[in-house]
Formats: structure tokens, C-alpha cells, sequence
């Protein structure tokens, strides 16, 4: 049973001037979804901040490994537009990741 199934129960008990509460099943079967979710939410919590932390850690090494190796990529790609292109294409990739990361985390927080 899902929440718009209960309003409707609901909704009808109180037109029909007859209201009857639902079942002690139905309500223990609600209560026990609903304590199951929490306790997956609680599980799942530590992965989702390690993928925002690995996410840093990768961007941080990402953008480490190009600055330190600014000179060899320079004269890798021979100062063409190349150069800056991959430079973008990953600057862009690993935030996007970051990113993708920080909305699941926010997603599952709500």
C-alpha cells in the first residue's frame, strides 16, 4: 500500500460517515518499509561521502599531475591547441564527476 492508496481509503472512510482505521497489518507493514528505508539510508550514508571525498581527491590529483608535468605536456602536444583542449576535456570531466557526486549525496540527504 502506498500513500496515495491510504488517502483514498482514508478519503472514502470519512465520505462514507464510517471511518474505519486500516488493519494493524497494514499500518505495522507501512511502519516496518518505512523503518527499512531509514536504516538503508543510514547504511548508505558512508559511501556517499566517500564518493564526494574521492571525487576531491581525484580532481586534486588531476589538476597536481598537470602542473607538475606542465612542461613535458607542453612540448608532448608541441604547444599546438591540442595542449589546452585535453587539459580542458579533463578539467571538465573530473568536475563533472565531483558535481555528479555532490547531487547524489544531496539527493540522498533530502
Amino acid at each position: 500500500m502506498n500513500d496515495t492508496q491510504l488517502d483514498a481509503i482514508l478519503k472514502q472512510m470519512a465520505a462514507a460517515d464510517d471511518p474505519k482505521l486500516p488493519a494493524a497489518g497494514q499500518i505495522w507493514f507501512r511502519a516496518e518499509i518505512q523503518r527499512k528505508a531509514r536504516q538503508r539510508k543510514r547504511i548508505e550514508r558512508p559511501l556517499s561521502v566517500m564518493r564526494g571525498i574521492a571525487a576531491a581527491v581525484c580532481l586534486a590529483a588531476v589538476v597536481a599531475l598537470a602542473l607538475w608535468n606542465l612542461a613535458e605536456l607542453r612540448q608532448m602536444f608541441g604547444g599546438s591547441l591540442m595542449f589546452p583542449l585535453v587539459l580542458s576535456a579533463v578539467a571538465v570531466l573530473t568536475s563533472l564527476v565531483f558535481a555528479l557526486s555532490i547531487m547524489e549525496f544531496r539527493r540522498q540527504h533530502k
